[in-house]
């Protein structure tokens, strides 16, 4: 008898062992469309900033067919809030703004915004706007950036500007106004008066503090900004750039909602820059690899690239980090950023790799930098299936921390991302409370050897003609470093 009651228990423990082992325990991600964390979500985007085009050894011009390119590659991404940054000094000379300079370099990207109704924050990187080892503010670069802004909207008719972006990242050491809080404040005090005697301010909310922060130590920022600017600032922000390891942990989400609550009054926060930079002691290795990658591309910056855009875990990443600031109650993000050929650093030809692509890559610097990177898909399908104006609602995961989830509406569609951050294939059911059984619904997964790619930048999805029900969930599989869309947007 004690043989037998031995191996019936020897038995149990095995079939618990086999389970746990083949990743069969299910995930529960629960909707709750009674329950709205965003009533009125802007949207996502990237940074698309003129381009470079002095590369050091050789001057290059974006061609028409690029040009085309680029903007057949955003009409399939449909993003929804892109923000622009310039240097207003450039175009200074002898105390006078030459408003045509640089023109045709900025006006193919606001042209773009403008046609399709993309909502942009234009702004300046703050260069000879203020002093910091004076304290003091320059009134001319500023009063000239406020008529610079005034001739892109009055005399170019971009209405697409709807918020400006005075001075980038202003608490850190590496900015101009050396991390300078009061500083920062009088600048930004002296462009709102400006603005406002261009009678600008009802066309043109200020963005801020658009500080840089790893912890929830800056919040301060916000609630003197609150205190201080608010008749000026119309949208909040912060830029971020966490490791892996915070993102995937769920550290990120304690992290940012210290500064969603700090902003106390009924105005929107986002995430005006974003990106991973492996800084947690837990993504050493990570940092070590990277810094290899970039040493072994003849064009990578070492000191400012993430090299990890080539492979597909940096799509799921970038949503795993985009839902925890959904879930949080931001209203956008903006990744840094659209293509690498806007920016170097340490010379002209050491680019920032950060892009979906280089488009100077059949140019100069490799024909296959020009294609589309992985996670350009992912991106995608999270900008153009989350339109403005939509409504996020509550979304709880139980079962595995590894899973992370979103869900959004607007009308009557509807979009359900779940993304699995783990090595590991993985189990889901969705259910919920509130939401129609979808007909004529559409799946699709992003993962490496999943997509239904065509042509050069577009996505099929994997299936069609679904009907969603939540009536009747069923068990969902989710690939290794997957990401899963499903909806019944049209398009």
């Amino acid at each position: 008898m004690k043989n037998k009651l031995f191996k019936i228990t020897a038995l149990f423990w095995l079939v618990i062992t086999v389970i746990s082992c083949s990743g069969l325990s299910v995930a529960t991600v629960t909707v709750d469309a009674n329950t709205i964390v965003n009533h009125n979500y802007i949207g996502n985007g990237a940074q698309w900033d003129p381009y470079q085009l002095d590369y050091g050894e050789k001057h290059l011009e974006i061609s028409a067919q690029d040009w085309n390119k680029l903007y057949n590659r955003l009409d399939f991404m449909k993003p929804q809030f892109m923000r622009v940054m310039i240097n207003t000094s450039s175009l200074i000379e002898k105390d006078t703004l030459n408003r045509m300079k640089n023109f045709k370099d900025l006006s193919p990207i606001l042209e773009y915004c403008q046609s399709r109704d993309v909502k942009v924050t234009f702004g300046d990187w703050g260069g000879s706007m203020v002093n910091s080892k004076e304290n003091t503010i320059s009134k001319m670069n500023l009063n000239l950036a406020a008529k610079y802004l005034d001739f892109l909207i009055n005399d170019k008719g971009f209405t697409c500007i709807k918020y400006y972006n005075m001075i980038n990242e202003p608490n850190g050491d590496w900015s101009v106004t050396d991390g300078n809080y009061k500083l920062w404040e009088k600048a930004v005090t002296h462009f709102f008066s400006e603005i406002k005697a261009l009678n600008l301010d009802k066309k043109v909310s200020l963005m801020g503090p658009d500080i840089a922060i790893w912890e929830a130590d800056k919040t301060d920022w916000i609630t003197q900004s609150v205190q201080n600017l608010d008749e000026a600032i119309g949208i909040y922000d912060i830029h971020t750039y966490p490791s892996k390891f915070t993102v995937n942990s769920g550290e990120y989400t304690k992290i940012i909602k210290a500064y969603k609550d700090a902003v106390t009054v009924d105005k929107p926060i986002v995430m005006g820059e974003i990106g991973f930079k492996f800084v947690a002691k837990e993504d050493a290795l990570l940092l070590t690899e990277n810094v290899k990658r970039a040493k072994a591309k003849p064009y990578a910056s070492i000191e400012d690239s993430q090299m990890f855009v080539y492979d597909y875990s940096y799509g799921t990443d970038m949503a795993d980090a985009l839902f925890q600031t959904v879930n949080t109650g931001y209203s956008g993000s903006v990744v840094w950023m659209l293509d690498d050929a806007m920016h170097a650093k340490e010379a002209k030809n050491k680019l920032k790799v950060w892009g979906f692509w280089n488009i100077l890559g059949d140019e100069y610097f490799g024909k296959s930098e020009e294609e589309v990177r992985p996670w350009y898909y992912a991106w995608s399908l999270l900008t153009k299936y989350m339109p403005s104006e939509s409504k996020v609602f509550k979304v709880i995961v139980t079962g595995d921390p590894k899973i992370k989830a979103i869900a959004i509406s607007k009308g009557s569609k509807y979009m359900f991302a779940i993304v699995n951050v783990a090595n590991t294939n993985k189990k889901i059911k969705l259910i919920g409370s509130g939401i129609p059984d979808l007909q004529n619904s559409k799946k699709f997964i992003y993962a490496k050897g999943k997509l239904n790619k065509k042509g050069d930048h577009e996505l099929l999805p994997n299936k069609e003609d679904l009907t969603i029900s939540f009536k009747n969930p069923k068990t969902i599989s989710l690939p290794a470093e997957g990401l899963l869309i499903l909806t019944n947007f049209d398009y």
